[in-house]
């Protein structure tokens, strides 16, 4: 029985060790295939919503097809972050708070999808965030899961500052600081009821190692933004 459970564990270790692995090499080996009439930005540009007090922005170079401001709340349409995998359809509102947006991944992994997407926030404001992934149940579909971290790690509970809605819009309150917004889908794979509690919730630690590991990433990339844009008013000051 204890050979067994080490089996188990290891195999556990290895599969998590693996997505780690995806997610932090996985970025760099996409190419770019932006067509050359996308529009390009860089860290400098800013999504103003003015009737509702909020800015959008990127860590990180990238293109778009598409970016139109409607409703207050903008949609970006063949999204790429130099990074990260493209994003078709992205929809986002900020109300009292500024967004830096760091980071896009959506990995594939056997039978199951990881999607990440990573931000800071200044203000405590609201976020309204929908990535594209088409309607959702409500919790009805085992197979589909969605998880909130804030700043320091902490795993935040539909309800406790965030909720979605059918349609798959993602509504964050109050969050400072680093945010990482994770799904993530079973498909076949979602487990049975019947099953121990460490088989039923394997996949989703495998998931939060990988979520961490994200969360790591978009604090590196914070910290290199900060330290570039100090930079770059240094040398302005110098001139």
């Amino acid at each position: 029985m204890a050979c067994g459970l080490l089996e188990i564990n290891s195999n556990k270790v290895s599969a998590g060790i693996a997505i780690i692995v995806i997610i932090f090499i996985f970025p760099l080996t996409c190419s770019n295939t932006q067509a050359q009439t996308n529009t390009a930005f860089n860290p400098s540009d800013k999504f103003s919503i003015p009737a509702y007090n909020g800015s959008i922005g990127f860590a990180v170079n990238g293109t778009y097809s598409k970016a139109t401001l409607e409703d207050n709340t903008w949609t970006f349409t063949n999204l790429y972050l130099n990074g990260s995998q493209p994003l078709e359809n992205f929809q986002l509102s900020t109300q009292n708070s500024n967004l830096t947006i760091f980071s896009y991944q959506a990995i594939n992994v056997t039978t199951f999808q990881i999607v990440l997407l990573s931000y800071a926030v200044e203000g405590k404001g609201e976020q309204v965030l929908n990535l594209g992934l088409g309607p959702e149940e409500n919790g009805l579909d085992p197979s589909v899961e969605w998880n909130v971290i804030v700043h320091n790690n902490v795993f935040l509970a539909e309800g406790d500052g965030w909720s979605i809605s059918n349609n798959g819009t993602i509504i964050v309150n109050g969050a400072s600081g680093n945010v990482s917004i994770v799904h993530y889908d079973f498909g076949n794979s979602a487990p049975s009821s019947n099953l121990p509690f460490y088989e039923q919730h394997s996949i989703a630690i495998i998931v939060a190692v990988g979520v961490v590991a994200t969360v790591i990433v978009a604090e590196v990339i914070r910290v290199r933004s900060r330290k570039h844009s100090g930079e770059n008013e240094l040398v302005k000051v110098v001139r």
